[in-house]
């Protein structure tokens, strides 16, 4: 079986950016089931270069001209050199003032718009799944229920190193032991410290059922589960070969979060303000002290921190060393998030700080000399561009890249409002509409002094 490679570059034609409501890109699932056993599951989260296509090294295709009067910011850039390819990250000086889309960015030198490519640095996964022969399902007295599985029909998962198993059983957390054996007959322990964990109240369920251990060639996996004292207790398991390639993340803020006590759910309440709604965010990953802990916990968002969504559910964990304190979900834009730890009977966990975080993505330019240049944004009414830089790319040698350091941005005083959105002058100017009326109000006043003088006079 080959192995899909790292960061594979996927092209698409249909749309200029990353959709705003998916946080891994050009996601793909291919299921195989062969006649031997082995099940395989592919899912890709590709390095996504979104459609901003340009004609690279042709000059016959010129750069399209300009008008600036339509795009509110602008910030400069400096190019050092010619003849390598400008790498520019995503920040949130960006994001704060970009359409949701993207679609409304332009690199714009000696006025002409520069094509150019959006890159989303979001990981891969590949998984592998073999439905093994259980051998034996059995109690082992003040121990737990012991599983054992043959992989000898899946000859094609030359590896494994992941477990998960299926059960009715609910609002558990157990301890799981792993070993593996050529013979069936002497074990070596892969783990000793996995657990399997399952939370559910009222409407709310959480189930973590799957234990991974170091990648193994042998053929039987023997499963312990401690503390279950009934074979039903266990009423399956299945055999994976999985490989996590992380995608790269830019870290949106660190938030002191607003934190509560809600009694009645028994679970700590984290509010975390973004101070904006618009900037993406599909990761929250907390800082936590060194207590052992194993908790489930829920993500909510707002734009107002009145009306709140769920977002998604997950566990948070920090056990013998291993720890899981990050909460993916797909991409939001709104202002507000709000994590619900919910704790049981057990000591609240301290959360200091918690981090809110996005896919890490960059956009890459050509420009045909050195020199300064502009990018522009803040256009709700661009149309999104689409250039022919990635079909290029892919057809030639790989171009040396130097990743460009922004300034900062500033109000494009080229800018006009479209026609109906300009402020009234009132609204433009108001010192000088509150000097005038403050002047109305005392020249009044001193009227109405006069008058009421005169009278009393006669």
């Amino acid at each position: 079986m080959n192995a899909t490679p790292a960061h594979k570059v996927t092209w698409r034609t249909h749309s200029c950016v990353p959709h705003r409501d998916s946080s891994r890109r050009l996601l793909s699932r291919t299921v195989i089931r062969a006649g031997n056993g082995v099940e395989k599951v592919s899912t890709r989260h590709a390095r996504v270069r979104t459609p901003r296509f340009f004609p690279l090294l042709c000059a016959s295709l010129l750069a399209a001209a300009f008008d600036p009067s339509h795009w509110k910011y602008h910030l400069p850039v400096r190019v050092p050199e010619s003849g390598r390819l400008c790498v520019i990250p995503f920040d949130r000086q960006l994001y704060s003032h970009m359409r949701l889309d993207l679609g409304d960015l332009r690199v714009v030198k000696d006025g002409e718009a520069l094509p150019y490519v959006i890159e989303t640095l979001a990981g891969s996964v590949e998984q592998q799944e073999c439905r093994a022969q259980t051998l034996n399902k059995s109690v082992i007295p003040n121990t737990g229920v012991q599983i054992t599985l043959d992989l000898d029909k899946c000859k094609d998962l030359k590896q494994h190193s992941r477990i998960a198993f299926t059960t009715a059983e609910t609002n558990f957390r157990q301890r799981v032991r792993i070993e593996t054996s050529d013979d069936n007959r002497f074990w070596l322990v892969s783990r000793e410290d996995g657990y399997i964990f399952d939370f559910t109240q009222g409407d709310r369920k959480l189930s973590v059922l799957t234990v991974d251990y170091p990648v193994s060639t042998r053929r039987y996996v023997r499963a312990t589960v401690f503390g279950w004292t009934e074979t039903e207790a266990v009423t399956g398991a299945r055999s994976f070969y999985r490989v996590e390639r992380a995608a790269e993340r830019y870290i949106l803020d660190a938030i002191i979060p607003e934190r509560s006590e809600d009694p009645e759910t028994r679970s700590s309440v984290l509010k975390l303000d973004l101070a904006q709604s618009g900037l993406p965010h599909d990761r929250i990953r907390l800082d936590a002290d060194r207590a052992d802990f194993h908790r489930a916990a829920e993500l909510e968002a707002s734009d107002d921190a009145k009306t709140w969504r769920l977002v998604t559910r997950g566990t948070l964990f920090q056990v013998s060393g291993e720890q899981s304190l990050a909460i993916d979900y797909p991409a939001r834009h709104e202002r507000y998030l709000r994590l619900r730890i919910f704790n049981g009977d057990n000591r609240p966990v301290p959360v200091p700080r918690v981090y809110v975080e996005t896919l890490k993505r960059v956009f890459k330019f050509l420009p045909a000399s050195a020199g300064d240049l502009w990018l522009y944004y803040g256009n709700p009414d661009a149309r999104p561009p689409v250039y022919d830089l990635a079909a290029v790319l892919g057809r030639q040698a790989p171009i040396p890249e130097t990743t460009l350091v922004i300034g900062e941005w500033k109000t494009n005083p080229d800018y006009k409002p479209p026609p109906g959105q300009e402020k009234p002058w009132s609204e433009q100017h108001p010192a000088v509409l509150y000097t005038v009326l403050g002047l109305a109000v005392v020249g009044m006043g001193l009227v109405t002094v006069r008058f009421l003088s005169k009278v009393r006079n006669a």
